[in-house]
């Protein structure tokens, strides 16, 4: 949610109590945490999927956190898109800036008129307008904003699946502890997946 706090934050923080770590958590942007990240002003974000260009600038610990799905959405009629390839070019998409939708996008991105924004409530407004033909949500995340009271009016067209991505904290390279804490981190989320705290944490979360 706004204030940062969801399932990540949930097993983040669980994870590395268990190794006997607390964390300390700064809400910005999407891309603001990354760019945070990338120059060492924070240790890590949370909620970054495991593809090719975040391997490259980040350092990815091994268990991911969970899986995240996202798909095609449209204001009055989805178009059977099967993937980001079928999309014709020129075709105006609205992302969240930042995110990532998997390596496939970034390979067809550059065909599109990209239309980025920092928050989903603008993505929503967005859509539902008219200002973008379809825009790319991850599913989980967009139902927790259209059940808000401000947003629960609104009715959004679901298209085909985009991407199911692998969702991990990205870690500095710059930080000369980062190596220890991905470690830290894995340990901690096999012990909370061991003794059962991992599957009720997801529970809770979904209720």
């Amino acid at each position: 949610d706004e204030k940062g706090k969801g399932l990540s934050s949930q097993l983040v923080s669980a994870a590395f109590a268990r190794r006997g770590y607390r964390i300390e958590t700064v809400v910005v942007p999407y891309a603001r945490a990354l760019h945070y990240t990338a120059k060492g002003k924070t240790e890590a974000c949370w909620n970054v999927t495991r593809q090719a260009n975040t391997e490259r600038d980040y350092l990815l610990h091994q268990q991911p956190l969970f899986q995240a799905a996202s798909s095609f959405y449209f204001h009055k009629l989805a178009k059977g898109y099967r993937s980001v390839a079928e999309i014709p070019d020129g075709t105006v998409v609205g992302v969240i800036l930042g995110y990532e939708y998997g390596d496939l996008f970034e390979q067809h991105k550059r065909r599109f008129q990209l239309v980025e924004v920092s928050t989903h409530p603008q993505l929503i407004a967005l859509l539902q307008h008219d200002k973008v033909q379809l825009a790319i949500f991850f599913d989980d995340v967009l139902a927790y904003y259209l059940a808000q009271p401000a947003l629960r009016d609104i009715r959004l067209q679901k298209g085909q699946l985009n991407h199911i991505s692998d969702i991990y904290v990205a870690f500095s390279r710059v930080s000369p502890r980062s190596q220890q804490l991905a470690d830290a981190l894995d340990a901690g989320l096999t012990e909370l997946q061991r003794n059962g705290d991992y599957q009720r944490s997801e529970e809770h979360t979904s209720e």
